[in-house]
């Protein structure tokens, strides 16, 4: 099944990774409990108002993937070391997430070091060199399905203010801790998230946020695909969680672990799922003068 995997990231004009985010956003009203739409605007604004810091963050990202099934390819285990940025870039108006791979199983790659981080402070093109980087970095995934939005922060770029209009909300519980628990589902097509050659993969899934300024400390995001001829695939499902921390230093709510599940099925009743996880650590800032673009 690797020889023919189904391959689905970003859609053409959307971006092909994902948006970061801070924790600025507005003073909740002090007047009655707020709506879903109440919280929603607030999340809205937490994700747009992080664009305005004139920073680069970047992250240390230990990456675990393994595979099991009863297909054919022989099921493996993957471990990544990786750097993770998360940047504003002016051409698209909205931050993004990128990773590039250091280490694959214990072995270095050659000149790989801090390359992001040159790329993205050095000047010239470097947005569209950090998204060749994490591009090319995508390759290291193991499994069936090859995807390009297994970065930690692509369920926030759902619940930016261009992006709302697309999903349905609904309010689940108010948990023990004041945190609300919100459900999406992508109603608008194409979907955010496509094929290569252009098929939509709808999402849903659920974020827990602060009521009182929007904040986001949790997301699941759930993909359904189905009927890929070209790889044979007959049905893919993804689910990517993240839990945020606060890292003091830096005065932000951050990714502190991702897991995710992918799983296929094809003819003849063969199946592969993937599983991994990824922990982030040594975040720091880097100042710039220099416009992402």
């Amino acid at each position: 099944m690797r020889a023919a995997a189904a391959r689905y990231g970003y859609g053409l004009g959307v971006g092909l990774l994902a948006l970061g985010f801070g924790i600025s956003g507005p003073t909740a009203e002090a007047e009655g409990p707020p709506s879903v739409k109440d919280v929603l605007r607030r999340v809205a604004a937490y994700v747009d108002s992080y664009g305005e810091r004139a920073a680069i963050v970047v992250a240390s990202e230990r990456y675990k993937q393994e595979t099991k099934g009863n297909s054919s390819t022989v099921h493996t285990d993957r471990d990544l070391v990786s750097e993770f940025a998360i940047v504003k870039v002016d051409t698209v108006s909205r931050w993004l997430g990128f990773r590039d791979v250091l280490e694959v199983d214990g072995r270095r790659l050659s000149d790989h070091e801090d390359r992001l981080i040159r790329s993205l402070t050095g000047g010239g093109a470097g947005y569209q060199e950090a998204l060749r980087l994490s591009n090319e970095s995508a390759r290291f995934n193991i499994g069936s399905i090859e995807r390009n939005f297994n970065v930690p922060t692509t369920a926030l770029f759902y619940f930016a203010s261009a992006n709302q209009d697309r999903f349905k909300f609904s309010a689940k519980t108010v948990d023990a801790d004041g945190l609300w628990h919100i459900a999406f589902k992508e109603t608008y097509k194409p979907t955010l998230i496509r094929t290569p050659e252009g098929q939509s993969v709808p999402s849903e899934g659920e974020l827990w946020a602060n009521p009182a300024d929007g904040t986001v400390v949790r997301t699941i995001l759930k993909t359904e695909l189905i009927g890929i001829k070209r790889s044979r695939l007959q049905h893919g499902t993804g689910r990517v969680e993240v839990t945020y921390r606060l890292v003091e230093e830096l005065g932000m709510w951050l990714p502190g672990r991702m897991t995710e599940m992918f799983e296929s099925r094809g003819p003849n009743n063969t199946w592969e799922r993937v599983d991994g996880t990824a922990e982030y650590s040594n975040y720091r800032k880097f100042t710039t003068s220099v416009r992402i673009k």
